[in-house]
């Protein structure tokens, strides 16, 4: 992927997860880091990875929006311990991650992002720390799949990016979202992985970002 910032070099590293270490990927911004964002991946048993191009993009905004980016892999996943636990533990993962991003960034806040599975992943976790998630952004919530949380109190602020051509989200069911005065963006004919418009995740990951931390 071509990398147009000027960062430091990413660090791969080992997180100590509820089920052993997580394989991780840190990235810090040129300047000085303002906030963190904790990236999760899509579903571990349908290919996904930290690696995954749209996570990726995702990452690269953060960084553009002067914020440090950790992505993670999923228990079972590439080199991290475990198995796959029906998206469970993965909660139990995403904590462990976003506590270690609390504890490199002390006083700084600490953002939860998530494509399809790592989106729905993110506002579970979203909800169990909703006093200390700064904000929670979602590409591509898989609602053809999931059915929203039944707890209430999800973490604000929200902002969720879906395309129309999206197999795996029913716009007409973002309605939940709406409610709880999340931000949604839909941008036309574009399907589930973005194909040719990567930009368009940079973009709103990047944009949301910023205007959270300086609105």
């Amino acid at each position: 992927m071509p990398r147009d910032l000027k960062t430091p070099p990413p660090q791969r590293l080992f997180i100590d997860g509820p089920v052993g270490p997580l394989d991780a990927t840190l990235e810090l911004p040129e300047a000085a880091v303002q906030a963190a964002a904790l990236h999760l991946h899509p579903h571990p048993e349908h290919g996904g990875t930290r690696q995954n191009n749209v996570v990726r993009h995702g990452a690269l905004g953060s960084l553009e929006a002067g914020c440090a980016a950790l992505r993670i892999d999923f228990r079972g996943v590439g080199r991290s311990a475990g198995s796959y636990d029906q998206g469970v533990g993965e909660i139990d993962d995403a904590e462990a991650a976003f506590h270690w991003l609390q504890q490199k960034f002390p006083q700084r806040p600490i953002f939860v992002w998530g494509f399809s599975f790592g989106s729905r992943v993110g506002l579970d976790l979203g909800i169990r720390l909703a006093d200390h998630v700064a904000g929670y952004m979602a590409v591509a919530w898989p609602t053809n799949f999931y059915p929203w949380p039944a707890n209430d109190a999800w973490p604000s602020p929200c902002a969720f990016l879906a395309g129309d051509d999206d197999e795996f989200v029913d716009l007409e069911k973002m309605g939940t979202a709406h409610a709880h005065q999340a931000a949604v963006k839909v941008v036309s004919e574009v399907g589930h992985f973005f194909p040719g418009r990567l930009d368009i995740v940079r973009a709103f990951t990047a944009d949301t970002l910023k205007g959270w931390i300086h609105g």
